[in-house]
């Protein structure tokens, strides 16, 4: 099965279940594959609610230099690509018992650096287990009967979300949105991302900005410190502080840990890899509560990390590539952190916002981005390194000793 469904629209719950039955009714294992260690943990946090039913949960994302025997004693387990690719490279004789598995993110088959191994990796266990059942979670993609085809399932397409999403372009203190209405600012500042958040925090909202890197999200987040510290009630800031204090007690003291007490003692953050796993849980459950009101983030967080905001900035919308410089974002990551907007439940709507300079500009993201469908995803398997890699370690691992074994 293939479902292909926006962002934060309930895809989880399906994959849940599937495994649940699988489990309890074959006596199977449940292999969960996700891109990012973050989501790895998330997922692994999520679905520990089953060991109620008797059912054992387990993660593993790192340690590459070892077939980990220890998860034969589970049923749900939770891995990254890259560590099931090295599994499976060590030849986990558990493996051959899984019944079900649940490839996260497939869309990320695009990603030149992350997909060949995704590929791979389904490829193999699909040989290893003809009989197990796929799941593939995607976001809303052109092509998504290719996949479905090529994975030789069936195929779930749907636009629907629990939260209307309207998305806009913010251009001199007004915000266009794509059906046609605007929203004129009170309050214009020369930083749009604080203009944007005091006219979300005034009508009770939280905001969720994504810079194009580390320092851009650490430096956004101090800029609107300050601001945001205004609009909190005095027992919410009493509240911060006691995270604040949190967050240099779990972990070493650095700068960046003394930057996000700060941060946090205001009710902002910032969030990407770099941070410690404690750390991260501590944001993303404050967010959850309502008590930070604004965090700034890499596009990390909107593969799969379930962060939901009233309104989503995407304050950059290019990035820089080693080997071609800056490069618009793909239309497909665009939906990915629009789809970010929207708490089920709390809000009514959501919203997605770009930043536009010039007219021009405007008008450029209007037709390119909120207006445009996502791109076809293709395989990225066919780039030389990529390749060489994955067929020396088939090679080395004995998985094909022919050439008609490799096709």
């Amino acid at each position: 099965m293939v479902l292909a469904v926006p962002t934060a629209s309930g895809k989880t719950l399906v994959a849940e279940l599937a495994m649940t039955k699988n489990v309890l009714e074959k006596s199977g294992k449940a292999l969960y594959l996700v891109p990012l260690r973050a989501l790895a943990s998330e997922k692994y946090e999520e679905f520990k609610k089953y060991e109620i039913a008797g059912i054992k949960v387990a993660i593993s994302t790192g340690d590459y230099d070892s077939s980990d025997p220890w998860l034969a004693n589970y049923d749900i387990i939770v891995v990254t690509n890259e560590k099931a690719d090295s599994l499976l490279r060590h030849r986990a004789s558990w493996i051959e018992d899984i019944s079900i598995i649940v490839a996260d993110e497939i869309h990320l088959i695009n990603d030149p650096s992350r997909g060949p191994t995704l590929e791979v990796v389904l490829a193999r266990l699909k040989q290893i287990n003809p009989e197990a059942q796929i799941i593939a979670l995607s976001a809303t993609i052109r092509n998504a009967e290719e996949i479905a085809e090529w994975l030789q399932a069936k195929l779930i397409k749907s636009d629907w979300r629990p939260v209307p999403l309207r998305k806009g372009v913010y251009f001199k203190g007004a915000i266009f949105f794509d059906d046609d209405t605007i929203i004129k600012l009170k309050k214009i500042t020369r930083e749009p991302c604080e203009a944007i958040t005091i006219d979300t925090l005034k009508n009770g909202g939280q905001i969720l900005i994504f810079t194009n890197t580390r320092q851009n999200a650490v430096k956004m987040a101090l800029k609107l410190a300050p601001i945001v510290s205004k609009y909190l009630e005095k027992e919410e800031k009493n509240e911060l502080r006691k995270l604040a204090r949190l967050i240099l007690e779990r972990g070493e003291v650095t700068r960046i840990s003394e930057q996000l007490a700060s941060c946090i003692s205001c009710g902002t953050a910032f969030h990407h890899a770099g941070l410690i796993h404690e750390h991260r849980k501590i944001i993303e459950d404050a967010f959850r509560n309502f008590k930070i009101k604004a965090i700034c983030a890499t596009p990390t967080l909107a593969a799969g990390v379930n962060l939901p905001a009233r309104r989503v900035v995407i304050r950059h919308y290019h990035r820089y590539d080693y080997n071609f410089g800056y490069q618009n974002i793909p239309v497909l990551e665009f939906h990915q952190m629009a789809g970010r907007a929207g708490r089920p439940k709390y809000d009514k709507y959501g919203e997605a916002i770009l930043i536009a300079k010039t007219i021009d500009e405007k008008e450029f993201l209007m037709e390119n981005y909120i207006k445009a469908p996502p791109e076809r995803i293709w395989s990225k398997l066919a780039t030389e390194p990529a390749l060489r890699s994955h067929i020396l370690a088939i090679i080395a691992t004995e998985y094909a000793k022919t050439i008609e074994g490799l096709m």
